[in-house]
């Protein structure tokens, strides 16, 4: 059935059809408190996201999803990302609200409600986006929910489509309520993103930011690579001043390191990524002071390789 559904779609539409798949959207809707199996009940769920046709039958299929959601919200939540791109404005804010609703109902839920939020705000509205981002600072402020990862990520891509003083106010949250976001392997893609939309002024806070976490010896070696791996990748933003700064803070760091670390080699990354992005003087110093300072050949030898490279690239 779910192979053959989707070829069928522009005859869903017929009047006379419609109505008969209402009337079987029903049917489904009143098995799902009956069945035992769950695997059924789960192939009678899937296959409801294909005749989501019109207002009318995705009503009827948000519903019959509500309907399961204390059983699996695993499979509610993923059914409705699934089907958001066909719902109406309307059928978004009452999911939207749904989720908003349950998000503080112990941490299972609250996780898989971040989620859901995170992966529908690419389908709305400005102001949606704006409802919902209202919301979440709302409750992390008055401390009905913990911020975690997955409300981390929700807060980035809502703010990332929003700009401006959303995007600056969900910065200064992550850095002051949740730091680990920016060490995040799962999310690396979308934090560069968030990053990238940040304003001059906001970037030298991500500097501060991030030299701190690499210069704080305290700090394990695993997440020391993650800072530096990013101070490379966002370089391409800094400014003149930043990017002279962001060099010396890292010779620092790289001289004091001990060369066993993941984070060495890293650091070692970020210097060349940040020196070919040096204007034509303080490129030509930052090389002969590495030429004069760097103590271990092969350390110096790998780096002019690796500056070579991507100054051809660069040329």
């Amino acid at each position: 059935m779910l192979l053959h559904l989707p070829k069928f779609q522009h005859l869903l539409h017929h009047p006379d059809i419609h109505l008969c798949i209402i009337d079987q959207i029903k049917i489904i809707q009143t098995q799902l408190d009956t069945f035992d199996n769950w695997s059924l009940i789960e192939d009678r769920l899937n296959s409801l996201q294909y005749l989501c046709i019109s207002k009318e039958t995705s009503d009827v299929v948000v519903q019959c999803y509500k309907q399961v959601f204390k059983r699996d919200i695993w499979t509610y939540a993923d059914l409705l990302c699934v089907i958001s791109v066909k719902l109406s404005e309307q059928q978004l804010d009452d999911v939207i609200e749904f989720f908003m609703g349950i998000i503080d109902k112990g941490e299972y839920v609250h996780y898989r409600c971040a989620e859901s939020i995170a992966k529908i705000a690419l389908k709305l509205n400005e102001r949606q986006l704006n409802k919902v981002f209202k919301c979440l600072m709302n409750a992390f402020e008055s401390g009905k929910i913990t911020i975690c990862k997955e409300c981390a990520h929700a807060l980035a891509t809502i703010s990332s489509q929003l700009g401006g003083k959303q995007l600056d106010n969900a910065f200064q949250c992550l850095i002051h309520r949740f730091p680990l976001y920016f060490y995040n392997d799962d999310f690396q893609t979308d934090l560069i993103q968030f990053l990238m939309k940040l304003k001059e002024e906001q970037l030298g806070d991500v500097f501060k930011f991030l030299i701190d976490g690499l210069s704080d010896e305290k700090e394990n070696d695993g997440v020391r690579k993650k800072v530096a791996e990013l101070i490379g990748k966002i370089s391409m933003k800094w400014n003149e001043k930043q990017l002279i700064d962001a060099f010396n803070s890292l010779i620092d760091i790289f001289n004091a390191i001990d060369d066993s670390y993941d984070a060495f080699n890293a650091v070692r990354e970020a210097i060349a990524e940040i020196t070919v992005k040096l204007p034509g003087r303080q490129f030509d110093n930052a090389f002969n002071y590495l030429i004069s300072r760097l103590n271990s050949r092969n350390n110096a030898y790998y780096l002019f390789i690796r500056l070579h490279k991507d100054w051809m690239k660069n040329k």
